[in-house]
Parts: C-alpha cells; sequence; structure tokens
C-alpha cells in the first residue's frame, strides 16, 4: 500500500519515439491517450499488443509499467520498470515508477537506489528528490533526509510540499514546534495546502492547542476536499471535545451517507447517540458496524452495555462473554458482566466477577497521577480505548474513491466497491461470446481456440458455431430463446431416425444446455458417448452439464431447510463432484492439449477447498495455453489461499496484465489483509 501522509509524485517526461513503423505509433498513441484517460486496463492491452510486435522496444514496457501503478499492481510495475530499464538504461521515468512503486511496497531501500539512478540522469529534479527525501524519511534515515530537504528547499524555496514533508520528517522524531514552523511556511506559500492544514490541526488537537484553532484548519481543509471523508470524522471529534455534540453527529452522519460501510462513523455516532440517551438508534449504529466487522469487540463492549440498560441481559450476556473471551484480563469487562448478572439476578456470577474485576484491578499499581488527581493505570487505558471515540488516519491513501463514468473498467478498477471477488467461471461451450463488449472494451478474448471445436464447426454438421468460452450469455429477448426450443424438436426429427448420429444427440445437448435444461443434456451426452465413447467434446460438455447441475441444486429448498439431512447433501456432492472430474478426465484422456478441461478440474478442486490440487490442475492449463488469463487468476486466488502471498500477488498481476481487470480488486484486497 501506498504509505506515508504525502502522496508521491510521478512526472513522465519521456515521449515516444519521433520514427517507427506506422501501427506500433498509432497503437502506442492509443495506449497513451487511454492512460491519460485513466482507462487503464484498456491501455495495457494496447502496450502487450506493442511489446508482442516490438518486444526489444523499452517504451511500451514503461508505460505499462505505468498503467500498472496506477492500478495498485506495484510488483506487475517494478517488473516492467526494469524491463525497460534494460532496454534502455537512460529513461529517468523507469527509474522513478520502479522507485515509487518499490515505495509502496515499503521497499523503500532500493526506491532510494532507483531514485539515485534517476537524479543521475536529472541532476536537480524536483519531484526525484522530494520522493528520494520521503524514502529516506520513511527508511528512519533522518540525517539523509533532512540533506535532502535542505538541497530541495534550497532549489526550490516556494515548493509547498517541501516544507509538508520535512514538517512529517520532524513529527516522527516528535519535534512539533518545528513540524508546526514548516507547515506555516508551506501555508504561507499556499494557502490551499489541505495537507499542511490537516497536520497542523492534528497537532494542535493532540498537543492541547486551541481548539478552536484546530477547527479552523480542519474546516479550511473540508472546505479544499469536501469528500474526504477522514476530515470530517476527524473535525467529528474536534467538535465533540467543544462540546458541540451536535455538530459532531452532523458530520459522523453525512460520512455514513456517502460511505454507509465507513465502521468508525458508525461506530462514533453510536457512542454519541448512546450519551444523549437514544439508545435505539445507537444500537442501531452499533448492530450496522457487528454487521460488517463481527468481531469489533469494542462494539461489542458497548453493545452489551445498552442491552443492559434495555433490561436484555442474554443478549447484553452474550456480548460481554465474547469480550471477555477476546480481552480476560479487562477489569472493566468483568464489572460490566457483574452488573449485567445483577440485573437478571444471577447473584452467584455477579459476586464472581466483582471479585475477578476487583481482582485486576487491583494487579495494576498507578503509574501516574492525571490533572484531575485521579490514578492512572495501564488497566485504565485498555478501557479507554473501548469508550473513547476514534479517529481516522487522514493519509492520502484513505481518500474516497473516485467516481467513475460507465465504463466498468475506467479509472482505478482496484478501488470498486460491492463488486466481490469471484473465481473465475468455468469453461462451456457455447452458442454464444459473451464478455466482450463493455466489461472489457472488446480487449479480452473469452474464447479460447480448441481443435475438436474447429474440427466440429469445420464439418458444419451442427446448426450452429460452437465456442470454448467462459462467459454465459444473458439473453433480453424471446426469440433467441424460441430458437433453441425450435432447434430441440428439429433435432428430435433427425434422432428418431433407425441410426442416430452421435453429433446429433451433442447438438441437441448444446440447445438443452443453452435453454438450462442440464438433465435432458447429460441424458443426451451420454447416448452420443454410447456410439461414440472417444468423443471428447461430449465428455467436456457432460462436465459442464453435471457441474451446472450441481450448481443450481445449491439452494434449492431440500438443501436449506431439515427436509434432507447435511449428511446426505454432502454424499450427493461427493458423487456429483467425482462424476465431473471423470468427465474431465475423459476429456482430455482424449484431446490431451484441452486446457480448458484443466482449468475447470482445478477451479471445481479450488471451490472444494482442494488448494494442492488446483494447483496443480491450473499448472497443468498454463502449461498447455500460458495466455489463458483465468487460469492465472484462479491459480492467485489458491496461492492467496495458502498463505503464498508472493506467489498470489505474481499471478494475480498476470490476469491483470492479460485483460481480467478483477485482477487488480483482488491485489488491492491482498495487501489489505
Amino acid at each position: 500500500m501506498k504509505t506515508g501522509l504525502l502522496s508521491l509524485l510521478i512526472l513522465i517526461t519521456s515521449f515516444l519515439p519521433a520514427h517507427g513503423q506506422l501501427n506500433t505509433d498509432r497503437v502506442l498513441t492509443v495506449g497513451r491517450n487511454a492512460l491519460y484517460f485513466e482507462d487503464y486496463v484498456l491501455s495495457i492491452q494496447y502496450f502487450n499488443q506493442v511489446i508482442r510486435t516490438k518486444p526489444y522496444m523499452a517504451q511500451p514496457y514503461l508505460l505499462r509499467a505505468l498503467a500498472k501503478y496506477n492500478l495498485d499492481d506495484f510488483e506487475g510495475a517494478i517488473a516492467d520498470a526494469t524491463l525497460a530499464i534494460e532496454r534502455n538504461p537512460f529513461l529517468p521515468d523507469a527509474w522513478e515508477v520502479r522507485g515509487v512503486s518499490r515505495q509502496c511496497i515499503g521497499d523503500n531501500r532500493s526506491a532510494i537506489t532507483d531514485y539515485a539512478g534517476a537524479l543521475q540522469l536529472l541532476p536537480h529534479n524536483r519531484h526525484l528528490l522530494f520522493n528520494m527525501a520521503i524514502a529516506q524519511s520513511e527508511s528512519s534515515d533522518y540525517e539523509a533526509a533532512d540533506s535532502t530537504f535542505a538541497e530541495l528547499i534550497k532549489l526550490y524555496p516556494r515548493f509547498d510540499n517541501a516544507y509538508v514533508g520535512r514538517a512529517q520528517l520532524h513529527l516522527t522524531r516528535g519535534d512539533t514546534l518545528a513540524a508546526n514552523a514548516d507547515l506555516t511556511r508551506a501555508l504561507e506559500i499556499n494557502a490551499n495546502s489541505s495537507q499542511a492544514l490537516v497536520m497542523r490541526s492534528v497537532i494542535t488537537a493532540q498537543t492541547g492547542g486551541d481548539l478552536h484553532d484546530a477547527l479552523a484548519d480542519m474546516d479550511q481543509a473540508i472546505r479544499l476536499q469536501p469528500a474526504r471523508t477522514p476530515l470530517r470524522i476527524n473535525r467529528a471529534v474536534i467538535r465533540y471535545r467543544l462540546d458541540d455534540i451536535n455538530g459532531a453527529l452532523e458530520d459522523f452522519s453525512h460520512v455514513i451517507e456517502s460511505d454507509p460501510m465507513n465502521t468508525t462513523a458508525l461506530y462514533n455516532r453510536a457512542l454519541l447517540r448512546a450519551e444523549l440517551n437514544d439508545n435505539d438508534r445507537a444500537l442501531d449504529d452499533l448492530n450496522r458496524v457487528l454487521a460488517i466487522t463481527p468481531d469489533d469487540h469494542r462494539a461489542l463492549y458497548n453493545r452489551a452495555v445498552i442491552l443492559a440498560e434495555k433490561r436484555d441481559t442474554d443478549a447484553a450476556l452474550a456480548d460481554a462473554d465474547a469480550v471477555i473471551a477476546a480481552y480476560p484480563d479487562l477489569d472493566a469487562a468483568y464489572s460490566l458482566r457483574a452488573h449485567i448478572h445483577q440485573l437478571a439476578g444471577h447473584t452467584a456470577q455477579a459476586r464472581n466477577d466483582s471479585r475477578k474485576a476487583q481482582a485486576l484491578m487491583a494487579a495494576y499499581k498507578p503509574a501516574e497521577k492525571t490533572d484531575s488527581g485521579d490514578s492512572y493505570t495501564p488497566a485504565d487505558n485498555v478501557t479507554a480505548r473501548f469508550t473513547a471515540l476514534l479517529t481516522q488516519s487522514t493519509d492520502s491513501d484513505t481518500e474516497p474513491d473516485q467516481q467513475f463514468n460507465n465504463s466498468s473498467i475506467r479509472g482505478r478498477v482496484q478501488d470498486h466497491r460491492g463488486d466481490g471477488i469471484d473465481l473465475q467461471p468455468i469453461y462451456t461451450l457455447s452458442y454464444y461470446v459473451e464478455g466482450t463488449t463493455a466489461e472489457n472494451n472488446g480487449m479480452l478474448d473469452r474464447t479460447v481456440y480448441v481443435r475438436d471445436v474447429a474440427d466440429i464447426n469445420d464439418a458444419r454438421t451442427l446448426r450452429y458455431a460452437v465456442y470454448m468460452t467462459n462467459a454465459l450469455p444473458a439473453f433480453t429477448r424471446d426469440e433467441e430463446i424460441n430458437r433453441h426450443f425450435e432447434s430441440i424438436q428439429r433435432y428430435g426429427s433427425i434422432l428418431s431416425a433407425p441410426s442416430p448420429r452421435a453429433i446429433d444427440y451433442f447438438g441437441r445437448a448444446m440447445d438443452y444446455v443453452t435453454i438450462r435444461n442440464y438433465a435432458a443434456a447429460i441424458e443426451d451426452l451420454d447416448k452420443a458417448l454410447a456410439v461414440t465413447p472417444d468423443f471428447a467434446m461430449a465428455y467436456f460438455l457432460r462436465s459442464v452439464a453435471r457441474y451446472r447441475q450441481l450448481e443450481a441444486r445449491k439452494g434449492t429448498t431440500d438443501e436449506v431447510n431439515e427436509s434432507v439431512n447435511e449428511q446426505t447433501i454432502n454424499a450427493r456432492n461427493r458423487i456429483a463432484v467425482e462424476m465431473i472430474l471423470s468427465d474431465l478426465d475423459r476429456a482430455t484422456e482424449y484431446s490431451p492439449r484441452l486446457a480448458p478441461a484443466y482449468f475447470n478440474r482445478g477451479t471445481l478442486l479450488l471451490q472444494m477447498h482442494d488448494y494442492a490440487g488446483a494447483i496443480d490442475a491450473f499448472n497443468k492449463a498454463i502449461e498447455i495455453d500460458p495466455t489463458l488469463a483465468p487460469a492465472y487468476f484462479n491459480r492467485g486466488y489458491a496461492h492467496f489461499s495458502t498463505g503464498n502471498r508472493d506467489a498470489a500477488t505474481a499471478d494475480i498481476s498476470r490476469a491483470g496484465q492479460l485483460g481480467i481487470h478483477t485482477g487488480y480488486s483482488l491485489l488491492k484486497r491482498m495487501q489489505r489483509q
């Protein structure tokens, strides 16, 4: 993840070569246009085309690296920037992109080396010096960072970010006075430096300064960046400290309205509502927090308090028990549970918990005195965490998601919310090709060439052309569906002949699969294989029909109620899985180069949590077809599930490079966990 208070700056100064083949230049230009308009996934596909044609060129690797960086695929960006440097070591942009990407994954030492390489080519570049100073600071080389900031400010005395960066360095070393001085200077240069305003506000609030001054700075920062939710959360805390509870509630509610999943705002609003004795709405907020993060023990503790006040002792005890299980030395939790037991009439349990709380409190000696003269203990500090308002980081990486245009892959697709990360679907045989329109701008071909399929199409024995694809059609018109019912009727007439052909049973099965009648499809494929036992595509299609049938069965009434017990369901599912795997084995026996069959095997095993078996199957699929993007994606998911993050990152990056844009969502999720 990108770290630090300041955003890293990249300035691309290199340009396309003046000469070259016309088509290559055109594709590069289109790719750069896509990059400019933040169509990062689309741009990668164009750069891929250039690289395939002219792999010796440095520019497409550099530009692809920049696209990957903007998709938070830092490992992929590093790899591409390295390839660019190998082809042309005199590209300062390549050194910088690699340095920034390394900095984003925490490899500050290597980033410093890259910035030094770029500075040899551009000795006084402002952005390079700035990034160098940040990397030195983050690697705890404070003297070097001081020196670089001094050089930067000497060369560019009116570069406000230089003062903000040095202020962060001062704060790291605990020198708030020097930090404030630099922030004041930054604001003299640029009164609209939101970063300087936020930092000064935080310093003022945390060091006992005038909260009205802190509020004024935060107000101005919010006017400059009204959509940045952490600023409103922190302003709400300042307002609360100024006894402006209504103002604090307004800020928290504003955040929740724009970001209903923001647990910090929900939790804080719950505490304020409870303070105002609005227990029902406080409870609603805490329930929302726990629906998102079930193990939030702060929320559980406070919900137990409210439930106790509402005399719902059973629910309150359950929450208190959960808190104590997680924090067995938290005296306040035992005191709370003692109170709940007392309300419930559990005298003995209340007495035991009260004694436990007293014993824990007695185990700590006063560490210091507060301003009021009250004793302060480590236990008090722990308890405070369960009752205090939460602030939120105001670093640049916490800014809210960008707004996107209609295209689902435009911009920073890794930031899409609400898009669950699903495995890439299995391959099937279909009369339709989907997934090549707006979803991926047509750059990801969802079909795979299979010789057996080509032979079927070349023979012209079926009514429609067949494709190997992992995208199912979504019918929108009745006539599309009706033509398959008509086709089934025609095949019925053909198959009534004395010696029906396997291909005709296969053709009707294709129609049945298309209209989701999997049982009928399986029956026809059984007959096809009785006629032609080495019919590889019939085995493959039957495996798909059985897989879809198994999927369709999940969630039916007898699967979710008690009419069929769990043991019976599991046994039935195991038999179905074995039959699917058997069909895939027979398909690859008669068509050994059938990569989609190995992919499907891997996907099924992955769903069964057989990660080793899944990885072996994906390995085979990729060995046969190194461009099979879904195999990289699902293998990456398998590696991630086993804890092998390096292998997972490499695979997901490769999948993204090949056109699966949801790979960048998974990459970002992996980085956050």
